[in-house]
């Protein structure tokens, strides 16, 4: 036979343990699979601009094949590569945080760390003939009347001609990665050469405006920066002579230039003036692979790097001038992008701390609940126990009365003594266990609720103690009138076991108050004595502490407090030197 163990009890600090080692479980599993979906988002946002990117560069190229010159064909493809290639991957905020969706992670190449957006055109014998490789752009007006305009469009300078510190800063200037910081390039003069549409900047100017920062989440209306919201404004100038450089200077023509499409200013007119197009260092890396005609043009469609980026690659073959060319696209992105970090461990530190807070108030309501059942389970060992004691005394007298009786030479009227004693002592008993019963099993009664007058209850359990109180010379008064909305069963049970308590234990020629308000039941008697309150609504504990008094069972007052809990009221006990005090708040 297998011995009974006893259930160890779990303390707070094991079950907070427990709790908050499921948290840190959930939590590691939501960093793992909210990076899954970050990566997978990403992914399929890419994946669907590069193919929609090679499909539109085809289409573009075919259609500039039909009206631009041969000889500067390959010179427009560039410039328009550098200026439209790129890619835009866009990460909402949850709506909770964010339901505008104004404030969304975006990643943008050249402006997001080693995020890259590369194209090139190649010949059948691997010249790269056509790229994205970052130079500087102007859009160039001559006359006003467009159709008249034969020079109208896209110049560019190579930056390798103009190999000088400067360049390299107004570079990263120009494509700096601050969201709140924007720059624009402007010229006074400028070298142009028609023939080629190419030009080399002469006076400039670089400028740069600092824009108030917005908070993580913040409450504008709108996206869009005004000058109201300009901090700093910064002006460097700078000025190239064409002469320094290690070009032709003889093609090229000095020109005063105005800024704006619509500028009444005159001739020539310019916009879109800037470095455009991919990292040239970036681009340098994948230059080879656009180069080896030996390999497959299109062996991967997704590839990881060893930095923590990944490239997606598409190649398309395409007929130009009636050869064959090869366009080919890479996207680069870092998954470690300063924007992407900080929104996942945004997110993944909000879920972690909500699922803590979540496990210590778990933790907590258990403890609570297993405090409240370890209390259940003491106060029935200890009614046990206590009713155990108890009971001694009444089957003591019985086990003696029948001793007597049993021993015999009693007369009839001492034989009749001791049965009815025999008969009070099992009443009395009865009466105990049944108490203790009712005691124990009150939680699991079903409280009907209806509206009851405290007032008639109170009345109608004084009536039965009428003789007792003549005898005693207690004098009783009621004040007040009060409705509770309770079940009747359990509010007969407290006032019956007050009003006895309160009879029971008055001093002769005392007094009984009861006094009733919108939410309360107060019972005032005279007593001889001060009495311990501290333990009185505990099982079997008289007010005389005496357990040889048989005036009463000592459940009255337990019996009353568990009733009054299980309606959602509160009892309590006060004594003084002369008056005993039991409140019933409702």
């Amino acid at each position: 036979m297998k011995r009974f163990k006893k259930q160890k009890r779990e303390k707070f600090a094991w079950i907070l343990t427990k709790s908050l080692a499921v948290a840190i479980a959930l939590s590691c599993v939501f960093a793992v699979g909210f990076q899954t979906y970050m990566r997978e988002t990403i992914n399929s946002q890419m994946n669907s601009q590069a193919d929609s990117e090679i499909a539109k560069l085809s289409a573009q190229i075919s259609e500039r094949t039909n009206y631009v010159e041969s000889r500067l064909l390959m010179s427009d493809i560039s410039n328009r590569l550098s200026l439209y290639t790129g890619y835009n991957v866009t990460i909402e905020q949850l709506p909770l945080f964010d339901p505008s969706c104004k404030h969304m992670v975006q990643i943008v190449p050249n402006y997001s760390k080693n995020c890259h957006a590369i194209t090139a055109v190649a010949d059948r014998e691997g010249n790269i003939v056509a790229s994205s490789r970052m130079n500087l752009q102007v859009f160039l007006m001559f006359d006003n009347d467009k159709e008249k305009d034969e020079y109208r469009g896209f110049y560019s300078c190579d930056i390798d001609t103009i190999k000088s510190p400067l360049m390299n800063e107004l570079i990263n200037e120009f494509h700096t990665t601050d969201l709140n910081v924007l720059t624009e390039l402007r010229a006074d003069t400028m070298y142009i050469n028609k023939k080629d549409r190419t030009f080399i900047p002469h006076e400039c100017q670089l400028l740069t405006s600092t824009y108030k920062k917005r908070g993580f989440f913040g409450d504008d209306s709108t996206f869009l920066l005004t000058t109201d919201d300009i901090e700093k404004e910064e002006t460097k100038e700078f000025t190239i002579d064409i002469n320094d450089l290690d070009v032709d200077s003889s093609d090229y023509e000095l020109m005063t230039v105005h800024y704006g499409i619509s500028s009444k200013n005159g001739n020539p007119r310019y916009s879109l003036l800037g470095f455009f197009g991919t990292d040239r260092d970036a681009f340098d890396s994948y230059a080879d692979e656009f180069s080896n005609l030996s390999e497959n043009w299109a062996s991967y469609s997704y590839r990881g790097n060893n930095d923590g980026t990944a490239t997606f690659g598409r190649n398309m073959s395409i007929n130009i001038n009636g050869e064959l060319y090869e366009i080919c696209v890479r996207y680069v992105i870092d998954y470690m992008e300063p924007q992407l970090v900080r929104y996942y461990w945004t997110y993944t530190l909000l879920v972690a701390a909500i699922l803590v807070l979540i496990a210590v108030l778990y933790a907590w309501r258990r403890n609570v609940s297993n405090k409240v059942k370890y209390a259940m389970e003491d106060f029935q060992r200890d009614l046990t126990n206590d009713l155990a004691h108890d009971i001694k005394t009444p089957l003591t007298a019985i086990g003696g009365y029948a001793e007597n009786i049993l021993d015999g030479g009693l007369s009839d009227d001492e034989r009749e003594r001791y049965l009815r004693s025999i008969l009070d002592n099992v009443a009395s008993t009865d009466a105990m266990v049944n108490r203790t019963l009712q005691l124990n099993t009150m939680d699991s009664s079903k409280l009907k609720r209806e509206k009851i007058s405290a007032e008639e209850l109170v009345e109608s359990a004084m009536k039965k103690y009428a003789i007792m109180l003549e005898e005693k010379n207690i004098t009783f008064s009621i004040k007040g009138s009060a409705e509770v909305k309770c079940s009747r069963a359990s509010l007969e049970t407290i006032v019956e076991n007050l009003v006895s308590n309160t009879v029971k234990y008055t001093s002769e020629n005392g007094r009984i108050n009861a006094e009733l308000s919108r939410n309360r039941l107060v019972i005032t008697n005279t007593v001889a004595s001060k009495v311990d309150v501290k333990k009185l609504k505990q099982p079997f504990v008289r007010g005389d502490a005496s357990r040889s008094n048989t005036q009463g069972s000592g459940l009255g007052l337990s019996l009353a407090d568990r009733a009054a809990q299980l309606n959602g009221m509160k009892l309590t006990l006060a004594c003084s030197d002369s008056e005993f005090r039991a409140e019933l708040k409702f």
